[in-house]
């Protein structure tokens, strides 16, 4: 049914480029995964041509759902679930500029796009910028780590506004969707430098603990804090406090090893 997709879209002449992103790609996928399509367009396509053209391919479909993309998203007749997301052909080089010239990381997920533009799979290709920009996406350039490193670690447990600081507040005023909240930031802020730190770019928010497996670089005693941070809500608050100090304390360590000028303020010893 895919290859079915894949045709009925090129007949679009506004389509430059169809990629096959997500776990399908990578040959990590299972029972509940769906397909991501990235149809990457010279001009937008209307509504009623995407409808034309797909509109029996599903048993369910939801066009034009703009929550984060352009997408069309539905269970086709094989009960699989499809996402379409529409992007400008422009993308991809503004991805790059944005990311390697331009140098602008974000807080968690900083080469999330990165990693979609290089991993996934071509299936139609009509003169399109995707190769020229997988040759010059290859190597993790050295300040664009640096630059991730720092600036994650700088709202991880090195400044007032740390999450781990929100965190521990959070759980001493015993607020367990806040203490939910901040864990769950607090986790994404790590995995960007962990990533940046190996020189690997974010896949995204799945399957992060399989990733742990294929660094060579994390903080001592990390995966087995992540897991315990995982069930912070079932410890004590004490031992939740302890916690959250001790890895933030392991990352600065390990931040401060990897860029030995990092500067360790000292928030902690006179706040908690």
């Amino acid at each position: 049914m895919l290859n079915e997709i894949v045709e009925k879209l090129a007949q679009l002449d506004q389509v430059r480029l169809i990629m096959l992103g997500g776990s399908r790609s990578t040959g990590h996928h299972d029972k509940q995964s769906d397909i991501d399509l990235y149809v990457y367009c010279d001009e937008p396509i209307s509504l009623q041509s995407r409808k034309e053209v797909l509109g029996n391919v599903f048993r369910y479909v939801e066009f034009a759902n703009e929550f984060w993309e352009e997408e069309d998203d539905g269970i086709l007749i094989d009960g699989i679930e499809l996402e379409i997301i529409y992007r400008p052909h422009s993308f991809i080089k503004e991805q790059y500029e944005k990311v390697f010239l331009r140098q602008e990381v974000t807080y968690g997920y900083s080469t999330c796009m990165i990693y979609n533009l290089l991993r996934s799979t071509i299936l139609l290709d009509r003169k399109s910028d995707i190769e020229w920009v997988r040759n010059m996406i290859q190597i993790f350039p050295d300040e664009l780590r640096r630059k991730i490193i720092l600036y994650n670690a700088s709202l991880i447990y090195d400044r007032l506004p740390s999450l781990s600081f929100q965190l521990i507040k959070a759980i001493k005023r015993q607020d367990i969707v806040s203490v939910q909240h901040r864990t769950t930031e607090l986790v994404s802020l790590m995995f960007d430098v962990l990533f940046a730190a190996n020189r690997m770019y974010h896949p995204g928010e799945k399957r992060l603990m399989e990733s742990l497996e294929r660094m060579g670089l994390i903080p001592d005693h990390f995966k087995e804090d992540l897991r315990q941070l995982m069930i912070i809500q079932s410890l004590s608050a004490e031992d939740a406090v302890f916690l959250v100090k001790t890895m933030g304390e392991r990352m600065n360590a390990f931040i401060k090893l990897l860029i030995p000028e990092y500067m360790i303020s000292n928030y902690i010893e006179n706040k908690f």
